[in-house]
């Protein structure tokens, strides 16, 4: 295995290592999964950060943490569709502007989880304000995504080699994964139902969607390594 393919696979794995930290970090270590109820009075949603205040702070470095490590992962991305494109890749690099608005806000939901529980003596009032913006933050992030893998999915489907760098049914896949995150967007509009930040359409759907799309990403993106389907590049 050349010095290339071995980056890349690394790079692949530290997709694995951030999906599983951000995962860790937001349900068994922050007791954050499903998000707290939306329609939460302030009093209560104060009362549940000052009671889980550990485990929040500690959840909260390992969310912030993992949206770092998710770049190496989307860079490798970024050089398999860069091969698919050719010298000229406007897809490509529309790609790697979106990835970077829009996986930074995982980072800054993590530093306002950190902020709501950092202090017990906060007003009710001020410590729901934080958690509403760092649920905000992590859940309705939907067009960045929907852009993302509407990208990746259009550049794939566009390769026409004989055998493609990354498999047709990956481009399709990323294609409906883009359309199934978008009920996140409403979020903001709901307290209560399937599109609330907790519902079954703007959470749950895109959560089940986003782990299967992440974990056959991974998949095919180590087949094609395997294959040394980059070649020289």
């Amino acid at each position: 295995m050349t010095t290339k393919s071995m980056t890349m696979k690394l790079c692949t794995y530290m997709g694995a290592i951030a999906g599983t930290m951000m995962f860790v970090g937001i349900w068994p270590v922050a007791h954050m999964f499903p998000p707290l109820d939306p329609s939460m009075p302030a009093a209560e949603a104060a009362a549940y950060y000052r009671s889980h205040q550990i485990g929040i702070l500690a959840g909260a470095i390992l969310i912030a943490s993992s949206s770092v490590l998710f770049f190496p992962f989307l860079a490798a991305i970024a050089t398999f569709m860069k091969k698919i494109e050719g010298p000229i890749a406007p897809l490509t690099w529309a790609f790697v502007m979106v990835v970077a608005f829009g996986f930074v806000t995982l980072f800054f939901a993590g530093l306002i989880f950190t902020a709501a529980a950092y202090r017990l003596d906060r007003p009710d009032a001020v410590v729901s304000a934080l958690s509403d913006i760092a649920f905000l933050l992590f859940v309705m992030p939907a067009v960045p995504a929907f852009v993302q893998k509407l990208l990746t999915g259009f550049v794939i489907l566009g390769d026409r080699r004989a055998q493609p760098i990354l498999p047709r049914w990956l481009g399709y896949m990323n294609l409906w994964t883009g359309v199934l995150l978008l009920p996140g967007l409403a979020i903001g509009l709901f307290k209560t139902g399937p599109f609330a930040w907790n519902g079954a359409l703007a959470f749950w759907l895109p959560a089940v969607v986003f782990g299967i799309w992440f974990n056959l990403m991974i998949v095919a993106m180590l087949g094609a390594i395997k294959r040394d389907a980059l070649g020289g590049e």
